[in-house]
């Protein structure tokens, strides 16, 4: 069913008692059904599916479905009344497959539907250490007569295309016949934009066509072509039951299942395990993709649950040792913190062939589409805790360079490649030019982050299989985009481009833009004399490959060093771009609260010509770039523009929190910290239930390590600035640096820092420099 922001059914949050591991949800609330479903979403970076009822839910009640496959998508035409030279052609939309989370169970001829039948206790519960969603129901089937239902599933992330259900039912007093029909459902509904060009409008039926379906034991495997395409999606499942149960075929359109029935005595148990798997590939490959689907599922069989979650567990083992963050203070935060880094860690591409959405693998909204969001939000956490993931997320996008250069010239770029604002496949997809297009700061942003994961782990192999290459394609860019302007004294400038601030578009010298440039050409730069100094063979490769000449580094450096950075004097800020501080002031008093986020209620011309903004811009620059701005610039720079700014985005409020705590003001801090660790729990945008916010997700790690325990890294080394939040008694998290892993841990006595490795570690603790020794924490006063 489609789902709008205006549509209160399904879209309430949910009421979760706080709890440091799991998400436990009592009853059956219809009100907040679809914002659940996106809360209880389970994946593994290859696939994912929503938290849904295995059961089917009362009529009239608000639920999407959705299972996707990661990098999966449906390629269609955008369609333009008017239309213009270089405009996005298609659209790449993550799609729908075929779902297997359907147990529909009938006892006494009647089937027992969420929220009509009779009751007597339910509870759900996501538990974040596992990643094993249970569910606990009662149902009344008259007096005395009960069936209890455990059902227990989990997406495998030690087999990614696995997902694995086991389903147990009690009788408690009922005795009769009960049937339980599962499958593969490639007929469920579809969701819709409901006004809100946020939201994903997607439907199973678009996405694939021809289903052809073949038998094994125990199940069946379907593969279904991607439309307009010739890509391949390939689903199957396989059931085990006891010698008691009897089971035949159900087949209906779109639906490939088993019915399975039994008669119960009180006192009796029975179980059922259903293991379903997932491919994809091109036509070509099918043969080979079917065959390793029917062997997984075989394995799968033979292995059994109890082993399957074996190892699934173990990964999250690893991955909670590396990257959990402690807090000793509000239960809330810290279940707000865990659920956020479970999300961006399953949500996570993990081969460098598929990356991580906005909304992660949770949901349809934004189409399923990549964005710098992962780059300047996500990367660095998994730079400093699980760095083989950054390097896959980076990976992805060294596979789809071409299609970079492709747009570079499509954007008449003779050189250099230019990275889309929004795809799946590595091609343009925003049919909005001014806030898509027009942020070519993508380029910087995907610079930023190889250069931040390379000099962190000290990785120089990546450089080698393309890292390198793209850097310096990437860098071309602004060399043809920029030109050394005599009007502002011979500086180099950056004309007609939208930088993070959606709420200001096509403008010039737009700071971030400019800066994050600035600091992607020199960075190429000395990476380029660094690798012809070192790597003489690599270097050689590379100037053939992409006939990269001298003349070109010696200007990259010469732009970054004339680079034009707009300020004003009179104000003492900088300014966010030419022009902006011209601007009337926006009227936020005269602003109805119901008529945010603006751009579902004013024209873009409306908001564009103000001094509003949607997120940091200006503030964002001396957060990424925090070694450009002196102390006061900073302070000067908060107090300008947050009054002006909306916050709209849910990007925006993690990277405010960390300005307050960099400046000193504790007390906004932690107010902003606030919007972003349950922002997803409680549902405070109103938009969940078309997806988590992995940003946002990540930017509340973000908050901790980089706010409030000041963490930077620069020049090659980390330097930290801790303090203690209001009402915290102590947090405690982890970091991955150069092969090593180091322990911070604040509390009222100060910051204990333990090195976890085999080699002496210099870092800055609030301006001294201090020496680590393996094993040997070492407590410095706040």
């Amino acid at each position: 069913m489609t789902v709008s922001s205006a549509d209160k059914r399904g879209n309430a949050a949910p009421q979760f008692k706080a709890d440091p591991w799991c998400l436990v949800e009592q009853g059956f609330d219809g009100d907040a059904l679809a914002v659940g479903e996106t809360l209880f979403a389970q994946a593994n970076g290859y696939i994912g599916t929503r938290g849904t009822f295995e059961d089917p839910v009362a009529p009239g009640t608000v639920s999407v479905e959705g299972t996707f496959i990661n990098g999966v998508f449906l390629r269609e035409p955008i369609h333009y009344d008017e239309g213009a030279f270089g405009l996005a052609t298609h659209n790449n939309k993550m799609i729908l497959v075929p779902d297997g989370k359907r147990f529909e169970l009938s006892a006494g001829g009647d089937v027992l539907v969420q929220g009509k039948s009779a009751s007597v206790s339910q509870r759900r519960s996501l538990d974040m250490r596992t990643g094993v969603l249970e569910r606990l129901t009662r149902w009344q089937l008259g007096a005395g007569q009960y069936i209890d239902i455990r059902c227990e599933r989990f997406v495998s992330l030690a087999q990614p295309g696995l997902i694995a259900f086991r389903y147990t039912l009690v009788s408690d007093g009922y005795r009769g016949e009960v049937k339980i029909k599962t499958g593969l459902d490639a007929a469920y509904g579809a969701t819709g934009r409901g006004g809100d060009p946020r939201a994903g409008a997607l439907s199973i039926k678009d996405c694939l066509t021809t289903p052809k379906a073949e038998v094994v034991a125990g199940g069946r495997v379907v593969s279904h072509s991607v439309t307009d395409s010739d890509a391949v999606v390939n689903a199957g499942y396989v059931l085990s039951f006891g010698e008691r149960m009897s089971g035949g075929e159900v087949l209906s359109p779109g639906f490939w299942g088993h019915e399975v029935s039994v008669t119960l005595t009180p006192g009796s148990e029975i179980e059922l395990t259903k293991y379903v798997a997932y491919s994809d590939g091109k036509v070509a490959e099918q043969p080979r993709l079917m065959a390793l689907l029917r062997a997984e599922l075989e394995a799968a069989q033979k292995t059994g649950f109890d082993r399957l979650l074996a190892d699934h567990k173990k990964r999250f083992e690893d991955f909670w040792g590396a990257a959990d963050i402690a807090v000793a203070g509000p239960v809330a935060v810290q279940q707000g913190m865990r659920f956020n880094l479970f999300h961006l860690f399953q949500s996570a591409g993990k081969d460098g062939k598929r990356a991580l959405s906005a909304k992660g693998l949770t949901g349809a909204g934004y189409d399923g589409h990549y964005f710098w969001d992962t780059e300047i939000y996500a990367v660095p956490f998994f730079v400093f805790t699980k760095p083989e993931v950054a390097r896959a997320l980076l990976s992805y996008r060294i596979s789809t360079l071409d299609k970079a250069r492709e747009r570079a010239r499509t954007m008449a770029h003779k050189k250099g490649a230019l990275f889309p604002w929004r795809t799946i496949g590595g091609e343009e997809c925003s049919s909005y030019f001014p806030a898509g297009t027009g942020q070519y700061h993508i380029n910087a942003a995907i610079a930023y982050a190889v250069l931040q994961y390379v000099g962190a782990t000290g990785d120089d192999a990546f450089l080698k299989e393309g890292g390198a290459e793209l850097l310096f394609e990437t860098a071309r860019i602004w060399m043809d985009l920029g030109h050394f302007n005599a009007r502002k004294g011979g500086k180099f400038c950056l004309s007609e481009v939208t930088g993070p601030d959606e709420y200001t578009a096509m403008a010039d010298n737009n700071l971030y833009t400019n800066m994050m440039a600035q600091h992607h050409l020199e960075n190429a730069a000395a990476l380029a004399g660094r690798i012809k100094a070192d790597m003489p063979d690599v270097y050689a490769s590379l100037k053939a490959k992409i006939g990269l000449e001298e003349a070109e580094v010696q200007a990259w450096a010469e732009a970054a060093a004339n680079m034009y950075l707009p300020y004003d004097a009179a104000l003492g800020i900088h300014e966010q771009c030419d022009g902006f501080l011209d601007k009337p002031e926006w009227d936020f008093e005269g602003t109805p609260k119901d008529h945010y986020p603006l751009l579902l209620h004013y024209h873009p011309l409306v908001i564009y010509r103000h001094q509003v903004l949607k997120q940091p811009d200006v503030v964002l620059a001396q957060m990424l770039l925090s070694d450009k701005f002196d102390a006061a610039d900073k302070r000067r720079n908060l107090a300008y523009y947050e009054p002006r700014t909306t916050h709209d985005s849910t990007l925006s409020a993690c990277m405010y929190a960390i300005a307050n705590a960099e400046v000193g003001d504790k007390v906004k801090a932690l107010e902003f910290f606030e919007e972003t660790y349950r922002m997803d729990i409680d549902n405070r945008h109103g938009n969940t239930h078309y997806g988590v916010h992995i940003a946002c997700m990540a930017g509340s790690w973000m908050g901790v390590t980089y706010g409030f325990a000041g963490m930077r890294f620069g020049a090659g080394r980390l330097s930290f600035r801790p303090y203690l939040p209001e009402g915290w008694d102590g947090y405690g998290f982890k970091v991955q640096f150069q092969g090593q892993v180091l322990e911070v841990e604040v509390s009222a006595d100060g910051t204990a820092y333990t090195l976890l490795g085999r080699k002496p570690l210099s870092l800055d603790h609030a301006g001294e420099t201090i020496k680590l020794l393996p094993g040997e924490p070492k407590l410095m006063k706040i």
